[in-house]
């Protein structure tokens, strides 16, 4: 391999890297990636346990078929054991005549050149790296190549850790927000109703228009608790879905409509959409799906309810048509639900329109396909 050849591998290894990759996604593609760069027959990385023994290992190389007739993967006996007590780069023209050389199993493929090298994250030993079967073997340049592989790849691991700490801690960190505002807010609100409830009693007898205005006021007070508690369920249940990409966050819509009002959504959605739709589009989408698949639930009484994503004029188009009694969109009995839905579009400089009648209701939701949110955020309000 000439200087040049090991530069661009380990450009294009380094390419591969810089991407959002998931702890498990980044050694799959790093394996990949080192057997691909040096021209090696098998690659596989070793993640070291706490017990000095490997932990994983992931491999590149091996279908499964022969993997699973190979049978259970290796724990740290023989080369790959001298690599954890002894983390140095480690390069034989023939495994099989090293000392410490186990043999193989049954059914593993023969491997004769080797080339292993320690990845280190954090100032610790991680694992190792192992290139195996490389035609003619392996030379310096390869030896080379595979550290700078290797120091990469610790680099890579340990911001995919982090990165999994901080998700993590971002949701516990929604959670506990969560708990809070619901105990600053719905248990203290229903808590306040109570007491108002439990003194009102002394006055329907002696004073009832007083006992009225209390009751009416603590109606209010449980319509705005119920209200707060379905948005925050509400949002909750729109960031799950959206988590799956659209087509199959709108998918599990259809399936908890089906089950909440018996009625399973007729789904027409563009092949292509999910390459085509911002990412930053795709919970607001499927928010207004579900606050539409909402309203005819509780609404409607509808047969039939269709829910329709496509493209027309660089915009995207959703739809959801229901067979429904229909309801007057302009009056305020309509709740908030559909004003959050045109706000949501406004956001990202769209627009939406109801259309209903005794016959049936058409949501249609149409933003650009190019983001263009704006500062305005949506009034996070649902119908009651």
């Amino acid at each position: 391999m000439s200087d040049r050849d090991g530069l661009a591998a380990i450009a294009r290894v380094a390419a591969a890297l810089a991407g959002e990759l998931s702890l498990d996604r980044l050694l799959e593609e790093v394996v990949a990636r080192a057997r691909v760069a040096t021209g090696a027959r098998y690659a596989a990385l070793g993640v070291i346990g706490s017990d000095q023994r490997l932990a994983r290992f992931v491999h590149d190389g091996i279908d499964d078929d022969l993997a699973r007739r190979i049978g259970p993967l290796p724990t740290g006996h023989g080369v790959l054991g001298l690599l954890i007590r002894e983390p140095r780069t480690l390069r034989l023209d023939d495994l099989t005549e090293h000392p410490a050389s186990t043999g193989f199993p049954r059914h593993h493929p023969p491997m004769r050149s080797f080339l292993g090298t320690p990845v280190r994250s954090g100032g610790e030993v991680y694992g190792n790296l192992y290139l195996t079967d490389k035609p003619g073997g392996f030379d310096l340049e390869d030896e080379h190549l595979v550290e700078v592989l290797a120091v990469q790849v610790g680099a890579a691991v340990q911001a995919a850790v982090l990165s999994d700490a901080l998700r993590n801690a971002a949701v516990r960190d929604e959670r506990d927000r969560i708990s809070r505002d619901l105990h600053d807010t719905v248990i203290q609100t229903l808590f306040s109703v109570g007491m108002s409830l439990d003194s009102t009693r002394e006055l329907v007898g002696s004073a009832p228009s007083r006992a009225r205005e209390r009751i009416d006021q603590a109606v209010d007070a449980i319509d705005s608790t119920i209200r707060d508690l379905r948005n925050t369920i509400f949002h909750l249940q729109a960031d799950a879905a959206a988590s799956l990409g659209l087509r199959q966050g709108l998918v599990e819509l259809a399936r908890e409509h089906e089950v909440n009002a018996l009625v399973r959504p007729r789904l027409v959605v563009g092949d292509d959409l999910e390459h085509v739709v911002p990412t930053v589009l795709v919970p607001d989408v499927l928010s207004v799906v579900r606050e539409a698949l909402g309203n005819t639930a509780r609404h409607a009484g509808a047969a039939r309810v269709d829910v329709e994503v496509g493209r027309r004029d660089g915009t995207l188009v959703v739809r959801v048509i229901d067979d429904g009694v229909g309801f007057d969109a302009d009056q305020p009995s309509a709740g908030h639900g559909l004003v959050n839905v045109r706000e949501r579009a406004a956001l990202h400089g769209g627009h939406a329109t109801v259309t209903s009648t005794s016959s049936g209701t058409t949501i249609e939701f149409v933003v650009p396909l190019e983001p263009t949110v704006t500062d305005r955020q949506p009034s996070d309000r649902s119908t009651p």
